[in-house]
């Protein structure tokens, strides 16, 4: 059973996060990482009550919320393990959830005087890593406010150890941690964005990739709305590139990028799926909509080029049934010009 959860987590932590999803979201790592606070916390928690000067007055109470911590703990470790970590939000409401059990843990361990109190940077540190600013900072102030609950009920000890000062010296802690883990988080997420948008388009005509062009035909078959595919094959494009030399086609290819370009819609994706074959998806598409992009793309287009579109769901039911449809046509009439050259 260790070695399987210890392999799960290998596995799980290894493999690429939130791909195409929202770059906040760190996968299974925050439940990881909950995990490991949240045992460390149970078993040290329940350890130091052992220890001289521990408060034990609700010592039931304290070795009741360890067990739980180290319960929910692992719990956290496993789904981290099997990969199924929580959605952001539910994530945030969770964490939200538990900040009763943080003041809950102070009143069991000694209030104002408690011995968890310096390991709630653990907290603090989560939330300002995992979270996005419009989570981080309403979760932050929840946390301040479970710090300050000493103050309510165990006000005489509190003002005798200068709780309240503490307390603004704790905030001021948790702020500037928000702030500057905020700051640097920022940094890797926008240059996660960066470095995704530039793998998914094409270094010379500035249109979407290949890779580029997958996502886009997933995210347009994920919403079970129709939508179109129109195939541009530029012709005999390879003579270009032979008669002319090399910059001459990357300047054709730039043009075609360029004038396509002018005729999607905003909605559109357009990509340069081959060396000389371009790809234009059009969610929400229909047939009206399909032959107007086809007349403009061919108004358009000054080089000669073939062109196939097909939709779903009147020509095909999945994206690769859309792409081999489109693809069929597009050599049909490939072949039909042939003919009609030789004749």
């Amino acid at each position: 059973m260790f070695f399987t959860i210890v392999l799960g987590l290998r596995e799980s932590l290894s493999r690429p996060l939130h791909a195409d999803g929202n770059p906040w979201d760190d996968g299974p790592l925050p439940d990881f990482t909950s995990g490991l606070m949240w045992t460390a916390t149970g078993i040290f928690g329940m350890a130091v009550l052992a220890l001289p000067g521990s408060e034990r007055g609700h010592i039931a109470w304290a070795l009741s919320l360890g067990l739980f911590a180290v319960a929910w703990g692992l719990v956290s470790i496993v789904m981290a393990a099997r990969g199924r970590g929580m959605a952001l939000g539910l994530r945030a409401l969770v964490t939200a959830s538990t900040m009763p059990l943080v003041a809950l843990s102070l009143w069991a361990t000694g209030g104002a005087t408690s011995f968890i109190q310096p390991v709630m940077i653990f907290t603090a540190l989560f939330i300002a890593y995992f979270f996005p600013p419009r989570m981080a900072w309403p979760l932050m102030a929840l946390f301040v406010y479970a710090f300050a609950t000493p103050l309510f009920y165990d006000n005489t000890r509190a003002l005798d150890v200068g709780y309240p000062a503490r307390l603004v010296m704790f905030g001021l802690a948790v702020a500037g941690t928000t702030v500057a883990v905020q700051f640097l988080k920022g940094r890797l997420v926008r240059a996660e964005l960066h470095q995704r948008t530039m793998a998914e388009l094409d270094p010379l005509t500035g249109v979407a990739n290949r890779r580029g062009f997958d996502l886009a035909l997933e995210r347009a078959a994920a919403t079970g709305l129709p939508y179109a595919l129109i195939l541009i094959d530029l012709d005999d494009f390879k003579r270009v590139n032979d008669e002319q030399g090399h910059p001459a086609g990357d300047a054709v290819l730039q043009s075609v990028a360029i004038a396509a370009a002018s005729v999607a819609r905003q909605s559109d994706c357009l990509a340069r799926i081959g060396g000389d074959e371009f790809a234009l998806i059009a969610p929400a598409a229909g047939a009206a909509g399909v032959l107007r992009l086809l007349r403009d793309l061919r108004e358009s287009v000054k080089h000669a080029a073939t062109f196939a579109a097909a939709l779903v769901p009147e020509d095909a039911g999945t994206p690769d049934e859309l792409v081999a449809c489109a693809d069929d046509r597009l050599l049909a009439q490939k072949r039909d010009i042939k003919r009609a050259n030789v004749l």
